[in-house]
Order: structure tokens, then C-alpha cells, then sequence
């Protein structure tokens, strides 16, 4: 009998440790602890702000004959030199779930685990691709420079004809003959800003006529509003070798923060004249941050949560904290992103003993 109820004992207590879950360490381990058998490497998430920033850079073209502005079309009020500036349009945010390398542990397998081969459901499962990428990446939508501006700078060329008088013997007398020469020489700049400043005048003359109409053909309305657009078009490529032009681009960002810490994290920076920037980043006026406020005291949910856990060496699992998150800029909220949940601001918590059920990437990214 006795001999019975040692069997039963001992079976009992192999059972047990056959479903018993091993020891999870955190990384790095401790000098003094030795790890047998198979393992695994698991990182708690922490949440990334997939930030997207769009400005808009904008550049004034200097018009070709912006110094003859005035003197030949009377405009005060044209671009003097050519200028780059930018203009911050619009951020938005995305929550995105990420590795955490400051958190992450060594689970040595139980005789259950080994058995149900959880290393192989591990391998097989979709690996731990949550990686931040690049740390910028962008995207431009640009305005291009209208082909008439591009290249009108290009030489002109003009026909001159000098005049002069060659001495000749003609029937044994000497004579001077009037004669002349044609050459090919360049278009000083005021030659070409006078003859844009002729188009613009013939352009406007030519649209008076038509709607007053001068012409002696009867147009339909659709042709005369055709004509129109047409000389509208021609005067306004012509103003702008005067008056210079500017044009517009897009450019969109897409970099990671990952708050760390309760406050303010910064996030990039900002200038008109340089654009934006997400290296060497400070407290400046230049500065733009990322606000966390969380909305729940984080000591009353550990406390409501502490009676159910054990300190044990279980898994280690950490609840998100919903906070409220806002862009801010020398102090002021710019804007609201509204309520998030960031897994770092909760509490680090230990699950039970005996968990060889649990699904780990539910709570973890497993390496």
C-alpha cells in the first residue's frame, strides 16, 4: 500500500512538472544564472507614433527682365531675386506597435512546451518584422517651371546691316561705291525685354479688338472665347519674364517618435528657411514636440491589478495607458491628436505560473 501512494506521489509530482512553466529572465541575464535546455527570446511592445508632416516649399523664379519692370510696363511690385521658403502645412499620427529592445526576456521551455514543439509554431508564425524603417522618407508632388519661362533665357540672335563705301576702279577709274554688309550678333537684354514688353502691348490691343468688336469677322461666341484664353495666356507667359513667377511643391515626411517618458518628446524641427529637420534635435523655438498626458492614474489601475498576479518568474505582459497626445511648439498646443494608447507608460506585470497555453504574440514580439 504504501509502496502504491509513493508511485501516485511521485507521478503526481512528474505530471506537475511536466505542465509546470519554466523561468522567464530579463536580457541581459545575470552572471550568476544558468540557463538549460531550449529558449526562446521575447520584447515586450512599446507604441511608435508613425508621424507624417507635409509642407509646402516654395520658390520665387526671378523674372528675366525684372530690372526693366518699371521703366518699360510701369510694375513696382515684381520678385527681385530668386528665393526658397517653406510653409508646414499638416501632421497626423499613426500608433503603430514596435519591439521593444529595453524590455525584453528569456523563456526557457517546460517538458509540455517541448512536447507540443513550440519552437517550431514559433519559427513557422509570422516573424518580429516591426522595424521602424528609414528614419525619413518623403514624397514630393512638384509644380514644375512652364516650359516659355524655362527657356527663354536661351540666346536670340538679330540680322544687322552695316553700311559703307568701297573704293573700286571701274574702266580705269578709281570710284567709291556704296555698298553694305549683313552679320549675326546677340540681342542685348533690353532688345528682348522690349520686344516681350511689344508682345504684351499687341496681346492686350488684340483682346480689345475683340470684345469691342473690331474684326471685321463675325467669330462665334465660342471661337472669340477660345481667341481669348489664347492671348490671355500669351500676355500672362510674357508678364512673367517681368514680374517673375513662383512655384509650389509638396513634400510629405514619414518618420517614427517613440514617446518615452510622460511629457514632452521632441519630435522634428521646423524652419521657413531650411524646411524640416529630424536630426540633432533640441529645446529651441525651432523645436516641434510630441505632449503625453495620460488620462487614468497609472497607481490605482496597478493596484486594482496587483491582487491577481504573482512576482513569480512568469511572463512578463504590460497593459497600454490611453493618454492624450499633442503636437507643441515653443509651449503652445498647435494640435490634438486626441486620445491614444501607449503601451510604455503602463505598468510592467507578471503573469501566473503555469501558462504553456498562452499564445506569446499576443503579448510580446518573439525573436
Amino acid at each position: 500500500m504504501k509502496k502504491a501512494l509513493t508511485a501516485i506521489l511521485i507521478l503526481t509530482i512528474c505530471s506537475g512538472m511536466a505542465s509546470a512553466q519554466q523561468n522567464v529572465y530579463p536580457l541581459p541575464l545575470d552572471s550568476g544564472i544558468s540557463v538549460k535546455g531550449s529558449t526562446f527570446r521575447y520584447a515586450l511592445p512599446t507604441t511608435a507614433l508613425k508621424m507624417t508632416v507635409t509642407i509646402t516649399r516654395i520658390q520665387e523664379h526671378k523674372g528675366y527682365y525684372a530690372d526693366f519692370a518699371q521703366s518699360l510696363l510701369g510694375l513696382t511690385n515684381v520678385i527681385q531675386e530668386n528665393k526658397t521658403y517653406y510653409r508646414l502645412e499638416n501632421v497626423t499620427i499613426e500608433p503603430v506597435d514596435v519591439p521593444d529592445h529595453n524590455h525584453t526576456y528569456l523563456v526557457e521551455l517546460s517538458a509540455q512546451q517541448n512536447k507540443d514543439n513550440l519552437l517550431a509554431k514559433l519559427a513557422t508564425g509570422k516573424a518580429c518584422d516591426k522595424h521602424l524603417g528609414p528614419l525619413t522618407s518623403y514624397t514630393t508632388y512638384s509644380e514644375p517651371v512652364p516650359d516659355f519661362f524655362k527657356n527663354y533665357s536661351d540666346l536670340s540672335y538679330t540680322q544687322t546691316e552695316d553700311a559703307f563705301v568701297e573704293t573700286k576702279i571701274i574702266d580705269g577709274i578709281v570710284t567709291q561705291v556704296p555698298a553694305n554688309r549683313t552679320k549675326t550678333v546677340s540681342k542685348t537684354s533690353s532688345q528682348k525685354a522690349q520686344e516681350a514688353a511689344d508682345a504684351i502691348s499687341k496681346s492686350r490691343k488684340d483682346q480689345y479688338s475683340l470684345i469691342s468688336g473690331e474684326q471685321e469677322t463675325p467669330y462665334p461666341a465660342e471661337t472669340i472665347e477660345t481667341m481669348l484664353q489664347e492671348l490671355k495666356k500669351w500676355e500672362s507667359n510674357y508678364l512673367s519674364l517681368f514680374t517673375g513667377l513662383t512655384t509650389e511643391d509638396e513634400i510629405e515626411y514619414t518618420f517614427y517618435v517613440i514617446p518615452d517618458r510622460q511629457g514632452l518628446t521632441p519630435a522634428f524641427s521646423f524652419h521657413t528657411d531650411r524646411g524640416l529637420s529630424v536630426e540633432k534635435l533640441s529645446d529651441n523655438a525651432n523645436t516641434y514636440s510630441v505632449d503625453v498626458q495620460p488620462l487614468f492614474n497609472r497607481s490605482m489601475d496597478v493596484m486594482a491589478t496587483k491582487e491577481a498576479f504573482s512576482k513569480d518568474a512568469g511572463y512578463r505582459y504590460r497593459k497600454a495607458v490611453t493618454a492624450q497626445v499633442a503636437l507643441m511648439h515653443n509651449h503652445n498646443k498647435i494640435h490634438d491628436f486626441g486620445a491614444v494608447n501607449l503601451r510604455q507608460l503602463g505598468e510592467i506585470q507578471t503573469l501566473p505560473l503555469h501558462q504553456d497555453k498562452l499564445i506569446i504574440k499576443q503579448i510580446g514580439f518573439v525573436f
